[in-house]
């Protein structure tokens, strides 16, 4: 529960806590505000320096109760300017102090010229800063904010400033409810509305800053989450964010590969490394081989890849490659098909080879050189539509998500405040559930809010309280919320899940509000648990997130959320030890907080995708993941459907089945596979062969289907010569499907 200065905010001197906002009128004040009145709650000395609270009536009345120190009049040119009075709050010495607005240039006569400058002067007098800024304020990316917007900034903090912030976090909103506070006036006059409307405050430009504002605090969690100590206690990457690594050596194939990790790298969102190993030291090569050197170095840079070279030195290129994976935390490889015989492979240096029987946490994409059957511009998608389409089509209801990263960071508090908020703009909201875990101040939201007596259910002779769906769609409100996205039903229900009663309620024309956190989306099911040890049972299909208008993430920082642990405000007091000892331990929370933060990200750069023009291509690729009747198989399903919804890809499961027949518990394991197939949406297809023909039952149909990538499982390294020498069908895979990509998922990869 400590900060990078190594204790919690506002008991040591010095700390830097910053707001961040992608716009004005996300609430970065009021944020603040509220988390200087729970400082001063739990004795810590807190003083207002300088907030402006542009007549939002909200934020002002978080002041109440909060000192509030003269600001420093200073006149130029006939005005009267505020600024920050740093002699006063020097000769006051709280322990905190409040500081709005950190990009703000001061008036000439002040101390200093920007008021970053006077945060940094109080820090390093040992009084500890709550402040805000909005992203396109942070030298570097301000640059592409103004890509984003088309609009200069002038006013800039620099980022070194945020690398020294001992916390920061993110205040998300999104698109759809800012220009909501726009139109209402809660953010400018109403004489100002429509030119923001029409200008700064378009949808395109705040969920294109949105979205930069979630990954560069997702960046600063991976950042400081690296430098942990705890970090340690995480084998491998952590995997929240994706790591590309392309391995070249000659230059002519080399473009396609650079060119190919680049188009992943731009889909996922993921750092880019171009890795090439040279016999000997720079130095000394020839100057062949130097021309060669640059000419990749060029592709590199033109692809803004960071170029990596390492001397062989007498290693294994297969090892020198996976010792830089490991070092640069890398998620996936990307190499070239080879192109050699048989006895080539088993007794020469094949780094292929080589990763495919060392590499741990990392997958391997193997790059084919032919085109694929039937130019992928050509393809035509097929339209499977098992859940997604299906439930698009019915659902009438608007389905907005909070999303945090653990329990306790707020989301059931936010949603009851907001649900008052929509009350107030006269819409008819009631409560179908919500959970208050003995929460004092989110019993307390809920004030005169209409609650929706749950049913009861008797099972073996125990009643059971549940949401009460058919009084929820005989009473038809406007807007009905509902708590724990991922709960089950007790046996007897209706439905299974309660996200299933929110998709009924959806159909019936009710707007439903819900939360859920991270670790419950089926398709992070692996990532979690690499991260926790965790297996999470109550999880969220992906396709039912896509039914959401609105995302919206509850961001808080690991060491506000163990603070609050220890306050005794998520869990009673006799599970506190054993929370801190388990999931809520500080790597556990800053790896599920980035991957919460990048999950959204991911979902805003997603909903841009699909609004812009990019989107009329006719360009797709088609994956098939191979897989067995075995529950391993759960995770390649997983991960294959990952990189599909990365790429807009269409996606497709085999299943290549033995002529011996199955028995039941085979044929129960077949099921479970293909129904989480069709939970995401896949094709699942079956095809019967002799074992020694497996490969080339999955080359027939990649061909057939005009596949683009195959997806399959690290195979388990051979015992003794007689098996090396007997090939598998991933053997088979690799020398007869040079028309596409092949990519392994190592079994320890999350």
């Amino acid at each position: 529960m400590k900060s990078s200065s190594g204790e919690v905010f506002g008991t040591a001197p010095g700390q830097l806590k910053i707001f961040i906002g992608a716009a004005p009128g996300v609430g970065k004040t009021y944020t603040m505000l509220r988390e200087a009145v729970s400082l001063k709650e739990r004795g810590i000395d807190v003083v207002i320096g300088y907030v402006d609270v542009h007549d939002r009536p909200e934020t002002a009345a978080q002041i109440d109760g909060l000192e509030i120190l003269p600001r420093k009049m200073i006149r130029f040119q006939h005005r009267i300017f505020e600024e920050v009075n740093l002699e006063t709050i020097i000769e006051r010495a709280p322990a905190v102090v409040v500081i709005d607005e950190l990009a703000h240039s001061n008036a000439p006569g002040s101390m200093f010229p920007k008021r970053y400058m006077d945060v940094e002067y109080l820090l390093d007098h040992g009084i500890s800063v709550l402040t805000t800024v909005n992203v396109q304020h942070i030298e570097g990316i301000h640059e592409e904010a103004e890509e984003i917007t088309g609009i200069a900034v002038r006013e800039r903090i620099p980022e070194s400033l945020i690398k020294r912030a001992d916390e920061v976090s993110v205040i998300d909103v999104t698109p759809e409810t800012l220009r909501q506070r726009m139109r209402d006036g809660s953010i400018y006059p109403l004489d100002m509305v429509d030119q923001a409307l029409q200008n700064f405050f378009r949808k395109s430009n705040l969920s294109g800053l949105r979205e930069l504002a979630l990954r560069v605090v997702a960046e600063d969690v991976d950042e400081r989450l690296e430098r942990s100590y705890s970090r340690r206690r995480i084998p491998g990457p952590v995997g929240a964010k994706e790591v590309i690594m392309v391995c070249v050596s000659h230059y002519p194939r080399a473009a396609k590969l650079i060119q190919r990790g680049h188009r992943m790298a731009r889909r996922m969102k993921a750092d880019l490394y171009v890795l090439t190993i040279c016999n000997t030291t720079e130095d000394l090569l020839s100057d062949k081989e130097k021309m060669n050197l640059e000419k990749l170095k060029e592709l590199a840079d033109e692809y803004e890849a960071e170029w990596i070279v390492e001397p062989r030195s007498d290693r294994k290129i297969g090892g020198i490659i996976s010792d830089v994976a490991q070092r640069l935390n890398v998620t996936q490889i990307v190499i070239g098909q080879p192109v050699s015989s048989r006895t080539w492979e088993l007794w020469k240096d094949n780094p292929i080879r080589y990763l495919l029987r060392n590499l741990r946490y990392t997958d391997l994409r193997i790059v084919g050189w032919q085109d694929p059957p039937g130019s992928m511009f050509r393809l035509k998608r097929s339209t499977s539509g098992f859940y997604d389409s299906g439930a698009n089509h019915r659902i009438k209801g608007r389905l907005t998500i909070y999303v945090g990263a653990a329990p306790g960071v707020g989301k059931t508090y936010k949603m009851l405040q907001d649900a008052h908020d929509w009350r107030k703009r006269g819409w008819d909201v009631v409560i179908g559930l919500i959970e208050t875990h003995g929460r004092i101040e989110t019993a307390e939201q809920i004030g005169d809010l209409e609650v929706i007596p749950k049913r009861r259910i008797e099972v073996e002779g125990r009643s059971y309280e549940e949401m009460d769906v058919d009084a929820i769609v005989r009473r038809k409100p406007s807007i009905v919320l509902i708590d724990e996205l991922a709960h089950t039903n007790v046996p007897g229900s209706v439905r299974e899940k309660r996200y299933q009663d929110i998709q009924y309620i959806l159909e019936q024309g009710i707007n439903v509000v819900t939360a859920v956190n991270v670790q419950h989306l089926e398709s992070l099911h692996d990532k979690v648990e690499h991260i926790t040890g965790v297996k999470v049972r109550e999880r969220v299909p992906d396709w039912f997130m896509k039914l959401a208008r609105e995302i919206k993430l509850i961001d808080v920082t690991p060491e506000t959320l163990q603070q609050r642990l220890m306050e005794g405000k998520i869990y009673s007091r006799d599970k506190i030890e054993s929370a801190l000892e388990n999931f809520f331990q500080n790597a556990n929370l800053a790896a599920l907080r980035e991957l919460a933060l990048l999950e959204v990200a991911d979902d805003v750069d997603q909903r841009i995708y699909k609004a812009s023009k990019e989107r009329t291509t006719t360009e797709f690729e088609r994956i098939l993941v191979c897989v067995n009747h075995r529950p391993h198989s759960e995770k390649l399903i997983r991960r294959g459907w990952r990189i599909a919804d990365r790429l807009n890809a269409e996606l497709w499961v085999l299943v290549v089945l033995s002529h011996e027949g199955m028995s039941p518990q085979d044929e129960r394991d077949l099921l479970k596979i293909q129904r989480l197939s069709e939970q995401f949406d896949a094709h699942f297809i079956t095809k019967t062969s002799a074992d020694h023909k497996v490969g080339a039952t999955i080359v027939e149909t990649a061909q057939e289907l005009q596949v683009t990538e195959l997806v399959a499982g690290q195979p388990l390294a051979p015992k003794g010569l007689i098996a090396r020498m007997k090939m598998n069908p991933l053997d088979y895979v690799l020398k007869n499907a040079e028309f596409v990509d092949l990519h392994i998922v190592a079994y320890e990869r999350d």
